[in-house]
C-alpha cells in the first residue's frame, strides 16, 4: 500500500472497525475461540506452548494480511463507483 492507503487503513482499523465488531458477533466468536485456545493451552507441555504461540502468531498476519485485502479491494469498489459508466 501506498502512503495515503496505509494511513487510511491504520485509521480504519484504530478508529472505525471496533464500532462494527456488533454487527458481526465478533465478540461472542472471539470469546469462544479464547476459550478454547486457554484449554489447549493448559493441556500442553511447555514446549508445545511455545510452538502454539508461533501458531497464533501466524494466524494473526495471515488475518491482518486479510483485512488489508478486504480493504484493498473495498477501495478498488468504491473508486469503481464513482467513475462515470456511460459511454
Amino acid at each position: 500500500m501506498d502512503e495515503l492507503m496505509q494511513a487510511l487503513f491504520d485509521d480504519i482499523t484504530d478508529r472505525l472497525l471496533e464500532k462494527y465488531y456488533p454487527k458481526t458477533a465478533y465478540a461472542e466468536r472471539r470469546e469462544a475461540r479464547d476459550e478454547i485456545g486457554r484449554r489447549l493451552w493448559e493441556q500442553l507441555p511447555p514446549d508445545q506452548r511455545v510452538l502454539l504461540e508461533d501458531l497464533q502468531r501466524a494466524y494473526d498476519y495471515t488475518q491482518m494480511a486479510e483485512l488489508e485485502a478486504m480493504f484493498l479491494s473495498s477501495f478498488d469498489q468504491c473508486k469503481s463507483l464513482a467513475l462515470s459508466h456511460s459511454v
